[in-house]
């Protein structure tokens, strides 16, 4: 049996309060018996106290709100600022965790790797799939594109040595970060389980402005792309393609994607076609 280390479950949050209920009670419904939860609200127009103050009854909370709108990146980093866990563990406001997720990571997590993440569910509007990744997810890998998503379990001291989400950033903050983590402490872990669930339509607004995704994703390309190969960075533009709409068909795709990546591209292509 493994050791119960503290777990900080970071939890963002602007103007999603029935959203947000969801993303909470996941994180009360954890089979591990020692986590502690942090909630940062981003300047929502009406409080969430009054969401928050039942959990108190299961757990330790701390509910931190930013006087003016902060964006993510920035209320993450305070959520790590204010976490007392070994361990941080985020979760947007919009999704949730299965009931085994902290015990199963935790009890996954090794120092030989950057830190541990999982499969995820992804739910659409009309259709749920299933997010498999590889067992380990090495950094030649993390290159080519994000394949670890936007959450994990990561060793607190690991981010603040970092310096944690980079908040010059306008998008792929989460990326950057694993990339950051994964170049100075080693692979990433996968527990090959579904132990998230990533909502990819519902209503409501969100922490992150859509219109800034081009220019966070060419912020991180300049930033990494000495690291990278040329299949590498071919890969990461023709996702910048995609981000810009000029990505209109197959020929496109045959045009730019390796061949290691090119079934992955073609049913995603196929897919949003049918959603």
């Amino acid at each position: 049996m493994y050791d119960i280390p503290l777990v900080s479950a970071i939890v963002t949050t602007q103007n999603r309060k029935e959203l947000l209920k969801r993303a909470l009670n996941s994180v009360k419904k954890q089979t591990y018996p020692n986590i502690e939860l942090i909630v940062i609200d981003d300047a929502s127009d009406e409080s969430v106290k009054e969401i928050i103050d039942p959990y108190t009854a299961h757990m330790k909370v701390i509910l931190h709100r930013n006087k003016v709108s902060q964006g993510a990146c920035i209320s993450r980093n305070k959520g790590i600022e204010l976490a007392s866990g070994k361990f941080v563990a985020g979760l947007d406001d919009d999704d949730e965790w299965t009931d085994q997720r902290i015990e199963k990571l935790v009890g996954s997590y090794s120092e030989e790797f950057a830190f541990v993440t999982s499969d995820v569910l992804h739910v659409y509007e009309n259709a749920k799939l299933v997010w498999k990744k590889k067992a380990v997810i090495t950094f030649d890998a993390l290159l080519f594109s994000n394949q670890v998503g936007n959450q994990g379990l990561i060793e607190r001291d690991r981010l603040l040595a970092v310096g944690g989400f980079d908040e010059s950033l306008k998008a792929a903050q989460d990326y950057d970060l694993w990339v950051r983590l994964c170049k100075t402490y080693g692979n990433i872990k996968n527990v090959q389980e579904t132990l998230q669930k990533v909502y990819l339509s519902h209503g409501g607004a969100q922490i992150t402005n859509s219109k800034n995704q081009l220019k966070g994703y060419l912020q991180f390309y300049k930033k990494h792309k000495q690291l990278m190969s040329r299949k590498q960075r071919k890969y990461q533009l023709f996702n910048i393609r995609k981000v810009t709409g000029k990505v209109q068909g197959i020929t496109d795709i045959l045009g730019w994607v390796p061949k290691e990546f090119l079934l992955k591209e073609l049913k995603v292509f196929l897919l949003r076609r049918l959603l």
